[in-house]
């Protein structure tokens, strides 16, 4: 074990320095404040220079007496997680600032020096210990039963990590003291790691002011002097276990926690009820149909802005269209026809329906159904509508249809009322609280449309295009080719992987992504002749680049793929 003695550390410095300096009669203030961090550093080096060996944490599990009644729960996750030992110990002991000044009280300041910690050549790192390996060590050792030690030799054959008795004497003093400073720490970042994940299981929102307040009270139990929890020590924490600040992103009651299970379960039985109707009748007749609503001006979320900018605005063509919506419905199938011919969108208008002048006027196109309500949400009229006049003329002699469990989505009698005699028609309803996990559009459909639809509108206001995105025409119009796009063979995959992250199908493939695909291959020109205009997209179909006249203008409603 090596040892430091601070007076032969000053005879040797006045020594290296003699020759180039000579000592005033009254030091300055710099040299004052040199020396207290000369201090410090020596301080944190004797307080070492105990502890020969570098401590591992094998199982910190060994280092405490536990609370079962408190941890019993936690552990079975947690423990079986290895959540507990973090992600690596040297993210944890990296350097001695992290170990807090043995002699100073304050926390850790700008001005204060970083001191590596140099780990000890003689001993490799698969001869790291730990604390309960120490006390197994030096129990054997001593041997209380017969009053007599053991000799080193057996010793070192129970315990292939001891040197020799002179580092036994020094584990059974750092043992009698609670353990090296070392396992101190450990013992502090078990007990605050404990108070974290029992937090988390209970879905608590937990920030560095929590991490501090339950590593204090650890600190009382192991005495280590001048321990604070600090900033440095949070951080230091965090990094080890792999922990980050994250936006909240849904609020759960306590009452909807302890209903998971039955919550899970109801998911289970549905996809199985779903995939025995698959082995029976295969994938051709099973749609999922949903309804989405969307803004009258969708706009990005997120924008570019020099740091420490507030507040971050945004222009926008108009304030009340940001704040209403309208209703899309869109199908899809996991067999041949990937999506139903016709999305179904329903605008809102005062009257519930559209004027004589509108109906003749508005944009019309082959692939989209257009009907009013009050609201611009769904409702049950315009349901039924989309059941007689959108649904079923495209079904051929069965139709499954996958829906969540939307009110007027389980009122089937009046939908049984206008399907046709010869179709056979089945309504299989997902339960409520898991659509986001097993209901297709939603695992992914909806979300990388309304992503692309964003992108075009902010296109025209980053371009001052004089098109108003909130109109009815120009939504329409939109729609008309957005939904074109999504139904080119290139994008196919998707379908058939919303359906598999379902879980409805066993078939996993790899789906080209429409943003990726349409807006992140932009270098070149449109396609058109002489046209130097911003290209805005890359089409689904023939892989032409396309300016915004040249995709809404002209109406780009193409049908001619090319691999």
């Amino acid at each position: 074990m090596y040892s430091i003695n601070p007076l032969n550390v000053l005879k040797l410095l006045e020594e290296e320095y003699k020759l180039r300096y000579q000592p005033d009669d009254a030091p300055s203030d710099a040299d004052k404040q040199l020396k207290d961090l000369i201090k410090d550093l020596i301080d944190i080096k004797i307080a070492r220079s105990d502890s020969p060996v570098l401590e591992v944490e094998e199982d910190l599990q060994g280092d405490l007496q536990l609370d079962g009644l408190t941890f019993d729960d936690f552990e079975k996750t947690a423990g079986g997680a290895d959540l507990l030992n973090g992600s690596a110990e040297r993210y944890f002991f990296e350097d001695d600032r992290l170990n807090e000044p043995v002699t100073s009280d304050t926390e850790p300041s700008s001005h204060e020096i970083f001191v590596p910690r140099l780990p000890d050549s003689r001993v490799p790192s698969s001869q790291a210990v730990n604390l309960d390996y120490k006390k197994r060590a030096v129990d054997y050792w001593c041997n209380d039963t017969a009053k007599k030690r053991r000799s080193l030799s057996s010793v070192r054959n129970h315990f292939t990590k001891v040197r020799d008795e002179r580092q036994l004497r020094d584990w059974k003093k750092q043992l009698a003291g609670g353990g090296s400073r070392f396992d101190k720490l450990k013992v502090i970042r078990f007990e605050t790691a404990k108070q974290y994940f029992m937090a988390k299981q209970k879905r608590q929102v937990v920030k560095d002011l929590n991490l501090q307040r339950w590593a204090i009270p650890a600190n009382n139990d192991v005495d280590l002097p001048g321990f604070t929890a600090s900033p440095y020590w949070v951080s230091k924490f965090k990094r080890y276990y792999g922990i980050f600040d994250r936006k909240i992103t849904k609020f759960v009651t306590k009452k909807s926690l302890e209903a998971a299970p039955q919550v899970k379960q109801s998911a289970e039985e549905c996809v199985a009820l779903v995939r025995s109707r698959i082995a029976e009748h295969g994938l051709d007749c099973l749609w999922n149909t949903d309804q989405s609503g969307v803004g009258y001006e969708m706009r990005p979320g997120r924008t570019l802005e020099q740091k420490g900018v507030k507040p971050v605005e945004a222009i926008t063509q108009s304030e009340n269209s940001m704040t209403h919506s309208y209703t899309v419905m869109m199908t899809i199938s996991p067999g041949t026809r990937k999506f139903h011919p016709i999305l179904f969108i329903t605008p809102k208008e005062e009257k519930g329906v559209f004027g004589p002048i509108v109906s003749k006027t508005m944009f019309k196109a082959d692939d989209l159904y257009i009907t009013a309500s009050t609201s611009g949400k769904m409702t049950k009229k315009p349901y039924l509508e989309w059941s007689e006049k959108v649904l079923f003329p495209h079904m051929e002699d069965r139709c499954i249809l996958l829906a969540d469990s939307w009110k007027t989505f389980t009122d089937q009698d009046a939908v049984i009322e206008l399907k046709p005699e010869e179709l056979q028609y089945e309504m299989i309803t997902i339960p409520p609280k898991v659509t986001g996990s097993i209901q297709p559009l939603d695992v992914l459909c909806f979300r990388m449309c309304k992503g692309c639809f964003k992108k075009i509108s902010n296109f025209v206001f980053v371009n001052d295009i004089p098109v108003h995105v909130h109109h009815r025409d120009v939504i329409l119009k939109l729609h008309s080719l957005l939904y074109q796009q999504f139904q080119s063979p290139t994008f196919e995959n998707l379908i058939v992987r919303a359906w598999f992250k379902s879980g409805y199908t066993d078939k996993r493939v790899q789906y080209v992504n429409p943003a990726s695909f349409m807006f992140k291959k932009l270098n070149g020109r449109c396609i058109h002749n002489n046209c130097k205009n911003t290209v805005l997209l890359v089409c689904g179909w023939c892989k032409g680049r396309l300016c915004f006249h040249h995709f809404y203008d002209v109406h780009h409603f193409c049908t001619i793929y090319l691999p």
